[in-house]
């Protein structure tokens, strides 16, 4: 009996040290799981937060760029002179992404470039290719990038393009090409006023075609308008480059001549005076002749102003016209 008791307690105690140790296999296996699982749950938390880090680098570097290319299109669009728009482009881009060295080259320039340049053509304000940009360690600008900046570029060279055809426009005779007279007016107190701080002389002439309304009646206003062309393109070549000339209203035309005497301004209007009697108008089968008067003034000889200046050759041509046509009269000479 006592047998007995000894084995089964001995088989309880087998038993019982069996099913504590399932259970803490069971227990451990379980922290074991759990502990790579937060393992595994912590290293994918890394690594999304890895990525949301590199992907807001990447938006924040997108954002900065998106930022540069509006800053350096804003810069552009403040200046309207073609030399203005590619040093301010120039400027910026090589301040904002850090780059050596960018320059403008004409078209057909023949200037040698190491290879650290990348070179990109540029059209100029009339569409046409006109500059090559060349741009050192070109690889720190997306190319699409740059390829939007060309474009931002290109249009601020088109609106300077536009801009100058307007201001041409604005100033300048559609019939003759010359020069309004109210462009030439300020142009000839500007150039008084500098003058008189060099201690230079100034002539004036005023130059009217002689018989002018006898064209318009007998052969028409289309060759009236032609006789006003051919007289224009005359004076404007008989013009040194410092000169200026203008159409004056009517049949009238106007030059300045800077730093000429009355000696001098007689000479130049007797030149023109030939060179228009000497030309012939084709009208139909017939040629016709012109002839015309120019009066002289000059600062400070004869006046101190502009209206003063323009007044003392009026009468200058008037006294021309009275003492018979195809003449040239300076003012205080007889």
């Amino acid at each position: 009996m006592p047998v007995l008791i000894l084995l089964i307690e001995t088989l309880a105690a087998a038993y019982l040290v069996f099913w504590l140790k399932t259970k803490f296999n069971r227990g451990f296996g379980r922290l074991i799981y759990a502990r790579q699982f937060k393992d595994e749950l912590l290293k994918n938390i890394d690594g999304r937060i890895k990525y949301t880090q590199e992907h807001n680098q990447e938006l924040a570097d997108s954002l900065e760029l998106e930022y540069n290319i509006f800053d350096i299109s804003r810069e552009l669009s403040y200046w309207i002179e073609e030399k203005d728009i590619l040093a301010a482009f120039k400027e910026k881009i090589c301040s904002v992404f850090k780059i050596n060295q960018a320059i403008f080259l004409p078209k057909f320039s023949l200037e040698e470039l190491d290879h650290s340049f990348s070179v990109f053509t540029v059209s100029g304000s009339t569409g046409r290719g006109a500059w090559r940009l060349a741009v050192k360690d070109f690889h720190k600008i997306n190319k699409s990038k740059m390829s939007i900046l060309i474009n931002q570029l290109e249009l601020s060279l088109k609106r300077y393009g536009l801009y100058s055809e307007i201001q041409k426009m604005s100033i300048t005779d559609s019939l003759t090409g010359l020069f309004v007279r109210r462009y030439f007016s300020e142009r000839l107190e500007q150039e008084i006023l500098r003058s008189a701080h060099n201690n230079f002389n100034l002539s004036f002439l005023l130059i009217d075609v002689d018989n002018f309304k006898s064209y318009n009646d007998t052969y028409g206003h289309i060759t009236g308008d032609a006789v006003l062309k051919e007289i224009a393109k005359i004076v404007r070549y008989s013009l040194r480059q410092i000169d200026m000339c203008a159409r004056f209203g009517g049949e009238e035309l106007c030059a300045m001549l800077p730093e000429t005497g009355k000696e001098g301004a007689i000479l130049v209007a007797e030149r023109i005076r030939l060179s228009a009697q000497e030309a012939e108008i084709n009208v139909f089968d017939e040629k016709i002749k012109i002839t015309i008067s120019i009066g002289i003034s000059t600062y400070p000889a004869d006046a101190g102003d502009v209206n003063s200046l323009i007044d003392k050759a009026d009468t200058a041509l008037y006294q021309a016209k009275r003492q018979g046509k195809n003449q040239v009269r300076a003012f205080g000479i007889n």
